[in-house]
C-alpha cells in the first residue's frame, strides 16, 4: 500500500471516529422498581437495559427503594434485565418511542440453592408515567401512508387534537410542498392556538424558525427517519416554546445489521389522467431519487454509521405572455444609435423562444405621432417610420428546472 493510500485510510477513519463520537440528545426515558414477590422494593438492585438493534448497553443499580432510572434513550426496542442477590434473573422487552417516558416495572422471583432460572416477562399495557396525548408514526408507517411531497410533515394533522390542512406551498418566501425548501409553512394548531406556537424538533435540536413563529427550517427524507411524535399536551420542560403542537422527528442510525434502500419516484405529463376540463399537460417530468445504507463499521463494538441522499431533478414547461422589442426597431437603433447603452442591451439580450403574436405599439403610438417620419422634431427620429413596430405581444414558452439534494450523515 502506497503513502497516499495509507494517508486516505487513515483519514477516513479518524472521520468516521469523530462521526460516530457525536451524539444526538435524545428524551425519551425508561424507569420503573424492581419488587420481590410481595411487592417490596428490591434495594441496590442491578438493571441493564440493551438496545437489541445496537447491542449498546447502559447498567444502574437501584436505590434502597428499588427505584431505577435510565434517561435519553433513542426510540427502539430493549430488553432490560434485573438481577439481584437471592433472586432468579428477570428480562423484560419493551419498545420505546420518540419523547416517550415508559414506566416498566420488574418482579423478580425468588431463586432456589440447587436453580437459577431466567424468567421474561412483558412491559405493562398501559404506562402510568405519560400523560401526554400523542401519536407515533414508525418508518413502516410511513411507507405505507400516502405522503404528499415526500414530506413528513404532511403526516402532522393526523394526531388526535390537531386541526389544519398541513403542509402549505405558500405563506413563506421559501416554502414549498417537498423537502428541498429553505422554509416550511404547516397550516396545523392544537390547543385552540395558531399554527405560530408550533415547534419542530429533529434528533433533539430545535428547527423551528427564529424569525417566523412556526415555520421550520428543516425537513428530512422520510427514508431517513426512524419515526414522528406529535405531542399536544404536557409538554416536558425542553419544549417550553411550543403551546400548540411538538412535532419530533428522529432519524434512523446504523445497526448491528447491514440496512439500506434505494428508490425514484418519477412522474411526467403522461402518467396523468385527463380530465373534463384538461385532457393533455404541458410536459413536466419529477424524478425524487432517494437511497440510503446504514450499518457496523467495527461489528459488535458499538461503532455504527448512517449514510442517506435524496437528489432531486425536475422541470416543468409553462407558456408566459410577454412583450419584446421587434427586430425592425432593434435594426433601426443599431443603425442610428450604435454605441448606446441602449442599444448594447437590445443586441445583448434579445427574447428567446418569445413568438410574437401581433403588435403592442408602433412608433407612432411609443413616441408620439408628431415626434417620428420626416416631419419629426429630432432629426433622428426623422428617419424613423411612424408605422415601424416597437413593442411586439407575444409569448414565450419556459422550462422551470427545480432541482435539489439532501444528505443525510450519521449522528450517533
Amino acid at each position: 500500500m502506497n503513502r497516499v493510500a495509507v494517508l486516505a485510510l487513515r483519514s477516513g477513519l479518524l472521520c468516521a471516529f469523530f462521526v460516530v463520537s457525536l451524539r444526538a440528545q435524545f428524551s425519551a426515558s425508561i424507569e420503573g422498581v424492581v419488587q420481590d414477590p410481595s411487592s417490596a422494593g428490591v434495594a441496590n438492585a442491578s438493571v441493564t437495559v440493551t438496545n437489541t438493534a445496537t447491542s449498546v448497553k447502559q447498567t444502574t443499580n437501584a436505590d434502597n427503594q428499588g427505584n431505577y432510572r435510565f434517561v435519553s434513550l433513542a426510540p427502539g426496542s430493549y430488553s432490560i434485565t434485573a438481577t439481584a442477590s437471592g433472586f432468579t434473573k428477570t428480562q423484560v422487552n419493551v419498545t420505546l418511542t420518540t419523547g416517550l417516558n415508559l414506566n416498566v416495572p420488574i418482579s423478580l422471583q425468588l431463586a432456589s440453592q440447587a436453580t437459577t432460572v431466567e424468567v421474561t416477562g412483558t412491559a405493562p399495557v398501559m404506562d402510568t408515567a405519560e400523560t401526554r396525548n400523542q401519536q407515533t408514526i414508525e418508518s413502516s408507517e410511513v411507507a405505507a401512508l400516502p405522503l404528499s411531497g415526500r414530506n413528513m410533515v404532511n403526516l402532522v394533522t393526523l394526531a388526535p387534537g390537531v386541526t389544519g390542512r398541513g403542509l402549505s406551498s405558500y405563506g413563506s418566501p421559501g416554502s414549498a410542498a417537498d423537502n428541498f425548501a429553505t422554509e416550511q409553512q404547516v397550516d396545523a394548531s392544537a390547543n385552540g392556538r395558531s399554527s405560530n406556537a408550533n415547534m419542530y424538533v429533529v434528533d433533539g435540536l430545535d428547527v423551528t424558525s427564529n424569525i417566523r413563529p412556526g415555520v421550520l427550517n428543516l425537513t428530512p427524507n422520510p427514508d431517513s427517519i426512524q419515526e414522528a411524535t406529535t405531542a399536544v399536551n404536557t409538554f416536558s420542560v425542553e419544549y417550553g416554546r411550543g403551546s400548540s403542537l411538538v412535532y419530533t422527528m428522529t432519524t434512523r442510525s446504523g445497526t448491528d445489521q447491514f440496512h439500506g434502500l434505494a428508490s425514484d419516484y418519477f412522474t411526467n405529463q403522461h402518467l396523468w389522467a385527463g380530465t373534463e376540463f384538461a385532457h393533455s399537460y404541458l410536459p413536466f417530468h419529477s424524478n425524487n431519487i432517494s437511497a440510503n445504507i446504514g450499518g457496523p463499521i467495527i461489528p459488535h463494538h458499538q461503532f455504527f454509521f448512517f449514510f442517506g441522499i435524496e437528489p432531486l431533478r425536475s422541470s416543468a414547461a409553462a407558456v408566459n405572455t410577454t412583450t419584446f422589442e421587434d427586430p425592425q426597431f432593434a435594426a433601426w437603433a443599431d443603425q442610428y444609435f450604435p454605441n448606446t447603452l441602449g442599444t448594447k442591451l437590445l443586441s445583448s439580450y434579445k427574447p428567446t423562444g418569445a413568438i410574437s403574436t401581433g403588435v403592442a405599439k408602433t412608433a407612432a403610438a411609443y413616441f408620439g405621432a408628431t415626434n417620428c417620419g420626416p416631419g419629426a422634431a429630432i432629426v433622428t427620429l426623422a428617419t424613423l417610420p411612424c408605422n415601424t413596430p416597437v413593442v411586439d405581444s407575444g409569448v414565450q414558452n419556459l422550462t422551470n428546472v427545480r432541482n435539489g439534494l439532501q444528505l443525510e450523515y450519521p449522528h450517533r
